[in-house]
């Protein structure tokens, strides 16, 4: 506490005069009486050798001193100093990815960041601008730059947090287009930390208020489920972000019936995998549970189903590669058919196309993927050093790029709408793009000009960029969705309706974009 007025405690000192008054000891005028009976007690005062009484209890004297002090410090004009977070134009970036429900704080995480931003939001000067965005799979501004307190409580009251992950890169670009134009803007991120160090700066300072107390979370990263030589095969793989090694049990169920329970051990700050071959031979739904007391049960279960599209039909042309040709024929629901540059293309249809080396033909509509040069492209480019990598994309789930060395690479135009996977100092490696007339993924480099084939990465990569190219898009861990992700339909030319059904047998019809 400090005072703006400090001289004003000086006047504390006129409670001395006021002590002094009640200890000074009267003086009396002498008078002769007849007897000194009745005046003992003045005789004791008169014995006193000093002027001075020995202060009383007296309820007068503490009322006098009490209006005193409230007198001086009212003179004084006390205050307190206060923390808050920021002032003047504020954005506050509210942390609503799945992680913020677990339970190791009072509450959830979510409650707590809640509680910060109200708090932060109640320190706000009369001037003071505030923006509240809450970060989840799409952000989305949930209170605009506005004065008014009141509106900013109610938009983080109503705040719930969602079941999927938080996309920073749209939220740090969304909260960058909000303060643009604003002098010395501030930003505050409310969050259980797990947000990636390779995002753009904001424009401003930036303030990290952390909630969450426990690390040790089990989470089942991926389930899926394929056709194998036996039956339907299941791969399952758990991570253990807690710094001490973690053992658990997996429960499957099949269809609901449980008939499976695994141990599993899982490494600190590592994965482990589950490989199951003994699935029951008709099964439909397969869910996997982890039994364990961490406290985010929310990523403790998943679901995976079992297609049933039956053989897809790849066309492979190529001059010879028999590391491609193999990854591709490992691959069930694979139909694979190899022909070389040159020869007539089959009149039967394909589901997938992959041109391996320079398309010298016309090739039919539908999904293709392009290995080398694509769209004319004759600069190659030496400069390969990977400078980006889209981790967080389905189809590098698992693929380890640490390790691969390109020789050179094609500089390759971007189709429109094209999503960049890994990126060189030269230019995109890799590739994907949504089409008119079918899926599109370009590998802008000769297999031959690389190491690639002789990674483990490559058989992992050629399944999963498979997975997403084929019309099903069932097949390899790409097909893997969390909450919050979005998943393409594709249906049939032939198709008038299209109905997605609910577990709860509720029917939905998706909206005509025309």
């Amino acid at each position: 506490m400090g005072f703006l007025n400090i001289p004003a405690l000086t006047l504390a000192l006129l409670a001395l005069p006021i002590l002094l008054l009640y200890m000074l000891k009267l003086r009396r005028r002498e008078v002769w009486v007849s007897s000194t009976l009745l005046w003992q007690r003045l005789l004791r005062d008169r014995e006193a050798n000093t002027p001075w009484q020995r202060l009383r209890r007296n309820l007068l004297l503490l009322l006098q001193l009490l209006a005193l002090a409230l007198l001086v410090l009212a003179l004084a004009r006390p205050f307190l100093l206060t923390r808050t977070p920021v002032a003047g134009s504020v954005v506050i970036l509210l942390d609503g990815s799945a992680s913020m429900q677990a339970t190791d704080v009072a509450l959830t995480r979510f409650e707590a960041a809640r509680q910060m931003a109200l708090e932060i939001v109640a320190g706000l000067g009369p001037n003071d601008v505030a923006t509240v965005v809450l970060v989840g799979p799409q952000p989305q501004v949930l209170s605009a730059a506005t004065t008014d307190r009141a509106a900013l409580r109610r938009a983080l009251e109503a705040a719930r947090p969602t079941d999927g992950p938080a996309d920073w890169e749209a939220a740090f670009a969304l909260a960058a287009g909000l303060a643009a134009g604003v002098p010395e803007p501030r930003f505050v991120l409310l969050s259980d930390g797990a947000i990636p160090e390779s995002l753009p700066p904001l424009p401003g300072a930036v303030r990290f208020l952390r909630v969450g107390e426990r690390e040790d979370n089990l989470a089942i990263l991926a389930l899926a489920v394929r056709e194998g030589s036996t039956g339907p095969q299941a791969l399952l793989r758990v991570a253990n972000f807690g710094a001490e090694p973690a053992q658990t049990r997996v429960t499957l169920r099949a269809d609901g019936v449980p008939f499976d329970v695994r141990s599993l051990s899982i490494p600190p700050r590592g994965t482990a995998a589950l490989v199951l071959d003994d699935l029951p031979y008709d099964l439909h739904l397969l869910e996997a549970g982890l039994e364990t007391d961490d406290p985010l049960p929310l990523d403790d279960t998943a679901w995976a189903v079992r297609a049933g599209g039956g053989q897809r039909r790849v066309l492979l042309i190529t001059p010879g590669n028999l590391f491609l040709e193999r990854a591709l024929a490992m691959l069930p629901e694979v139909e694979l058919t190899r022909i070389a540059p040159g020869q007539p293309l089959p009149e039967e249809p394909y589901d997938l196309v992959v041109a391996d080396g320079p398309i010298t033909t016309t090739l039919p509509p539908g999904n293709l993927w392009v290995i080398g040069p694509y769209g004319g492209a004759t600069e190659v480019f030496t400069a390969t050093q990977v400078v980006r990598t889209a981790t967080d994309d389905p189809i590098l789930r698992y693929v380890d790029w640490d390790e691969v060395h390109v020789l050179q690479a094609w500089r390759v135009e971007e189709p429109p709408g094209a999503r960049v996977l890994i990126e060189a100092e030269g230019g995109p490696l890799l590739m994907v793009a949504e089409r008119p007339e079918g899926r599109l993924a370009v590998l802008t480099f000769d297999l031959h000009d690389s190491d690639l084939p002789l990674r483990v990465a490559f058989p992992i990569l050629v399944a999963n960029l498979t997975g997403w190219l084929l019309p099903s898009g069932e097949m390899g861990e790409a097909s893997v969705l969390r909450p919050g992700d979005p998943l393409p339909i594709r249906p049939a030319p032939e198709a008038d309706r299209v109905e997605v059904v609910g577990p709860d047998g509720e029917v939905y019809l998706p909206s005509d974009p025309a």
